[in-house]
């Protein structure tokens, strides 16, 4: 059985990039390294494999992989920010989607969590707010992600319950791949904020396709018939149907229709907002299509919204993030390390000059 002992983790600077100019590299992408990869199984056929440093070689970019018996040491490779609570919150959900992808190099949650976990332990959650959405808060949000409460101090377990029942109206039948906000911010009772984080891929956009039963809609009609037609009379009188263009962001659109419902279960007054959250470094890669979109959404997803709810929505980056809140911050200096010195496709993932 091909195994690995490693328990590093590797930023940009470790990778030779000679080594990965290839589809696949057919040699270890860290320096100098000279032990011999093995193609190991994977779902997609047989992938080459570093057992000295315990990553797995896709097409440009690795996965942290210990072996068949120790995917979750492999994958908390990934989580440099409290791993503890990485542990139980993330490996352990019965609830996270696509789970198996935290141990990836490219994985927008692992991102998600480093950053935000990080803001939490330093108290900086309230700032992250302003941020994200302009407003002041007076109090430190509790932070949630994927539905799971991410208690840095007690370290707490629980489910939001208004996303749960939410789920349960307006996604009753769908077994797979659930609306599931990346992170929320949350002052009970008074304010939710959704955060719809990317990092090297787009906003999906919608399309006509064939739907398998138990999946989510992914056509114009069909998103509004499941989402909006469901939803509650407030919901309603926030979004305006023929205000929604050409260009419909498909996920981002049921974020809102979700953060507009479960501020409407928070209580009366309780307000909402969503942020699509994205790096620019790795947009400027990115090419739109009619599947995906690298552009900001910003001005089609608030023409559909009420005109005193337009800003209930807004685009940020990580890197404007990292700017405001976290360089040459005192206590974030570990986070501050991780943003500067994390890879993407084995290069420098953000631009933070």
């Amino acid at each position: 059985m091909v195994t690995s002992d490693c328990l590093e983790h590797f930023t940009y600077e470790d990778f030779d990039l000679t080594r990965v100019e290839s589809q696949y590299p057919k040699i270890c992408p860290i320096r100098s390294c000279r032990t011999k990869v093995v193609n190991v199984p994977t779902s997609r056929g047989e992938q080459p494999f570093c057992s000295k440093h315990g990553i797995r070689l896709h097409s440009r970019t690795f996965v942290y992989w210990n072996g068949i018996e120790r995917k979750d040491e492999a994958r908390l490779r990934n989580f440099h920010v409290r791993p503890d609570i990485a542990s139980e919150v993330a490996l352990r959900s019965v609830e996270k989607a696509e789970s198996h992808r935290l141990g990836y190099e490219m994985s927008e949650d692992a991102l998600t969590w480093n950053v935000f976990v990080g803001l939490a332990e330093a108290g900086k959650l309230s700032n992250a707010v302003h941020f994200l959405t302009g407003r002041e808060v007076s109090a430190e949000p509790d932070l949630y992600l994927w539905g799971e409460l991410v208690d840095v101090r007690n370290c707490t377990r629980k489910r939001f319950e208004p996303l749960d029942a939410v789920r349960g109206e307006l996604e009753k039948g769908i077994k797979r791949f659930k609306t599931e906000p990346d992170a929320m911010l949350v002052l009970d009772g008074k304010f939710i904020i959704c955060v719809e984080a990317k990092f090297g891929s787009g906003n999906p956009l919608v399309y006509e396709g064939k739907v398998e039963e138990g999946q989510k809609p992914t056509d114009r009609a069909g998103l509004l018939q499941r989402y909006l037609d469901r939803a509650n009379a407030q919901t309603k009188r926030n979004i305006d149907r023929n205000g929604i263009g050409q260009v419909f962001h498909g996920q981002l659109f049921r974020n809102v229709v979700f953060a507009s419902e479960m501020a409407s279960k928070m209580g009366k007054g309780c307000d909402w907002h969503v942020v699509n959250l994205v790096s620019s470094t790795q947009w400027q890669c990115g090419r739109s299509s009619n599947r995906y979109s690298f552009d900001s959404p910003e001005a089609h997803v608030r023409s559909y919204l009420r005109q005193d709810r337009q800003n209930c929505f807004s685009f940020q980056t990580w890197e404007g993030l990292h700017r405001s809140l976290i360089n040459n911050a005192a206590n974030l200096g570990g986070l501050q390390t991780y943003m500067r010195s994390k890879s993407a496709h084995y290069r420098r993932a953000f631009d933070l000059q």
